[in-house]
């Protein structure tokens, strides 16, 4: 998650003048034009002296609301000793956040701050999908290795999980499982698989978003490509990149068991032939 201009504000002492400061902040540019937004994508906290804005500041804001920005940074002291009271009416009118950067405050400085939260943010999520995959691989070496795999699943995630099996059987699940949401998933799975040659990409996922549920349903197909379960982790909120990384891992680890299961019984079937 990118860190918020509130945040970004408390680090650099920046004076806000305008809007929420709850916004995040995905990357910060610098920028005298009059019209920047064909330059940025979106999230970014726009940084500008004014040099070329002596007026037009409704229209000026008006662009950067409808590119999605995170905010507006304005500096004082060279160009305009204050930022012009158009352009906070324009920023309050529109709901732009608007914050005052004093002269002693570089823009690269503040470019530096955020560049180092997104890193401080992306270090964070790799360590807690690390240590997120060391648990799920703990609990996939106790002895009901694929309920245990679910179980923690499901609190990684902070919601449910369930194994489903091959002709759609529930194997295992979590309480509060929302088993009504998956079954069109596996019809669409299954068709997908009859439909597959040989030479195309492994079977992927099915993720189903409503209000309040959103749930990700993956075949278990192992190395012959025949599926040979499924399994569904459903959480009443989006599902974050760290949590994505946790549901692929239990992906790897329910295949791995459920081909060592297959190992395991055909050698035991092997050996109760007569000689």
């Amino acid at each position: 998650m990118a860190p918020s201009l509130q945040t970004v504000v408390r680090r650099m002492r920046l004076r806000p003048l305008a809007g929420s400061l709850d916004r995040p902040v995905r990357w910060v540019a610098v920028s005298e034009l009059e019209d920047p937004t064909p330059f940025l994508e979106g999230g970014e906290l726009v940084l500008t002296t004014g040099m070329r804005l002596t007026s037009g500041f409704s229209a000026y804001v008006g662009r950067l609301v409808e590119r999605g920005v995170a905010g507006l940074g304005f500096g004082v002291g060279l160009t305009h000793d204050d930022v012009p009271a158009e352009l906070v009416e324009a920023a309050m009118a529109a709901g732009l956040p608007l914050l005052e950067v004093p002269r002693e405050t570089p823009f690269i400085a503040i470019g530096k701050t955020v560049s180092e939260l997104l890193a401080a943010e992306q270090y964070d999520e790799i360590s807690r999908a690390f240590a997120a995959q060391g648990r799920l691989t703990r609990a996939a070496l106790q002895p009901e290795g694929t309920h245990a795999v679910i179980d923690r699943l499901a609190k990684e995630v902070g919601g449910w999980a369930a194994l489903i099996g091959e002709s759609g059987e529930v194997a295992h699940a979590t309480p509060d499982a929302r088993l009504d949401t998956v079954l069109p998933a596996l019809d669409r799975l299954r068709r997908g698989s009859h439909r597959q040659e040989p030479a195309e990409r492994p079977l992927s996922s099915v993720a189903l978003s409503s209000p309040g549920e959103h749930v990700i349903v993956q075949p278990l197909s192992g190395t012959s490509r025949r599926i040979r379960g499924f399994f569904a982790v459903g959480a009443p909120h989006p599902f974050s990149p760290v949590a994505h990384t946790v549901v692929n891992a239990a992906g790897s680890l329910l295949t791995l068991a459920l081909e060592q299961g297959r190992s395991q019984l055909a050698a035991e079937r092997g050996c109760a032939r007569p000689s």
